[in-house]
């Protein structure tokens, strides 16, 4: 059976279809936009046995949809291999460890060949996980870098680390014009190892920056396994459970950095960091998100254009990145000064199910009144009924949820990270001119969070300045038809010219 030939095949990690907001939102999008284009679907998943329901039905246009799942126990101990090579490629992996002095994005495409080549790998799984040659080349780590940690620990982290990735060079990939991943990490992987397959190009969106992002997970870890005694010797270094995973992360960012072709993301200050992990200036360019100005626009007048319940929302996952634990604490301090507040966490619970009910315990013993976690709901119906869009997380990209509500005409208070700042304050000296539509604040801090939600409440007249201020900057900078004109360009770089004739 032929499998049709995609124009562009989305390399996806954890997300669309199964995760609702964010990316997935923007995957959507896209795709929604683009009807006379085809889109295969290639997403990372965990296991077969995680269940997932979709919440997205897949547009007619999306020809094709697969999963790679990276947590499975590995069955390929047989795989093809091309014996002669065997010697060599132990000799690379030493190369590209550092053994040698060798740069390692020099070896990327060696590195990927070694595995993945369609008809010449020269190492299979068996070789990488459970041959006697990989026995001695984790041991030989160890005593270098963890030497004085336990050894069963280092190794278990050293198999996690790499059973993952060795599922993704072993992957198959879907026939496409291109290829397009929406983040570093294992789908940067796959996109890349679908481009050294096929000769096809590769296209990345970064929406937040993947290495942070990770770095700031394995910062807050606590299944990393730490001693407190022996470790002290070791703390100048780090944690090598940990260095190993970030090494990991960063090396996946470089091997997607120099394989792509064009490098896009929502905001300057990505630009910014991408350059510091490895990306090619040249490359680079910033295409922001963006809202349909005739879906979210109609809902201002759905409100008669004013603050009217007391109600502030969070629109988003309940899970640690978005930190809803310092914004319940920030609800507590505005439930004890306004009593009739009332609260709405409106988003998925079942991310992180621990978490979840963590805040659940915070929230009743902080004893605060009126708040509600709503689980999923329609957010063309919440915006008209909240007068505060609220966001306290510690990493975001460009969030939609911002440039929904603003559409909407609701004012925010969002922490100072990603593009939170030029979204609520303007990006240049007209932006800036329309004022602000809302406020920035520091992350972890519910005081100030809770102190400019109570400052907007208590003044009508800012209410009405911010709101106005956000829904003029939105038809001024971020309309969704602008963003798919500028994929569309981006997609026509490479694609057929006779598609369009």
């Amino acid at each position: 059976m032929t499998v049709p030939i995609a124009d562009i095949c989305l390399v996806l990690e954890g997300t669309y279809p199964y995760v609702g907001g964010g990316v997935s939102s923007w995957v959507h999008q896209i795709i929604g936009g683009l009807p006379d284009l085809t889109f295969a679907l290639l997403l990372i998943s965990p296991d077969r046995k995680t269940e997932q329901s979709r919440r997205y039905e897949l547009p007619p246009n999306v020809i094709s949809f697969a999963e790679v799942f990276i947590h499975e126990v590995i069955n390929d101990k047989g795989g093809k291999r091309h014996k002669s090579g065997k010697n060599s490629s132990w000799n690379l992996v030493k190369a590209f460890h550092g053994e040698q002095g060798c740069p390692r994005h020099t070896m990327a495409n060696s590195m990927l060949d070694m595995m993945s080549h369609p008809t010449h790998p020269t190492m299979n799984v068996n070789d990488a996980l459970f041959s006697r040659e990989s026995w001695a080349f984790v041991l030989d780590r160890y005593k270098s870098l963890a030497e004085g940690t336990s050894f069963m620990d280092y190794f278990w982290t050293w198999r996690a680390v790499h059973a993952p990735l060795f599922q993704t060079l072993i992957a198959e990939t879907p026939p496409a014009r291109i290829y397009h991943t929406v983040s570093t990490g294992y789908a940067g992987l796959l996109g890349t190892i679908a481009k050294r397959r096929s000769g096809c190009p590769l296209i990345l969106t970064e929406h937040g920056i993947y290495v942070r992002e990770r770095a700031i997970d394995l910062a807050r870890a606590s299944w990393i396994y730490e001693e407190p005694v022996r470790l002290r010797l070791a703390q100048a270094r780090g944690n090598p459970l940990r260095r190993m995973w970030m090494d990991f992360f960063v090396t996946l960012g470089e091997f997607t950095y120099n394989a792509s072709d064009d490098i896009v993301t929502l905001f300057g200050g990505n630009v910014d960091l991408q350059h510091q992990l490895g990306a090619d200036p040249a490359k680079t360019r910033v295409i922001p998100n963006g809202v349909k100005m005739d879906v979210y626009s109609p809902l201002y007048g759905a409100r008669s254009g004013e603050p009217r319940n007391q109600r502030i929302g969070f629109v988003g996952r309940v899970v640690p990145i978005k930190d809803v634990k310092t914004l319940i604490k920030a609800c507590g301090i505005v439930n004890r000064e306004l009593p009739n507040t009332e609260f709405w966490i409106v988003g998925p619970t079942d991310e992180d199910e621990l978490y979840f009910q963590e805040c659940e315990q915070m929230v009743e013993n902080l004893g605060i009144t009126g708040l509600k976690f709503t689980g999923p709901q329609d957010v063309k119906k919440i915006y008209p009924e909240i007068d505060i869009m609220v966001l306290t997380s510690i990493s975001e990209g460009q969030p939609l949820t911002l440039l929904e509500c603003a559409c909407a005409g609701v004012p925010a208070v969002a922490t100072d990270v990603g593009s939170c700042r030029e979204l609520l304050e303007g990006a240049g000296e007209a932006d800036k001119a329309l004022g602000p539509s809302g406020i920035i604040t520091a992350v972890g801090a519910p005081e100030e969070t809770a102190a400019a939600l109570i400052t907007i409440l208590k003044d009508q007249g800012l209410w009405l300045r911010m709101s106005e201020s956000g829904r003029r900057r939105i038809e001024a900078s971020y309309q969704q038809r602008s963003v798919i004109s500028a994929y569309r360009s981006l997609y026509e770089k490479y694609l057929p010219p006779r598609r369009y004739y």
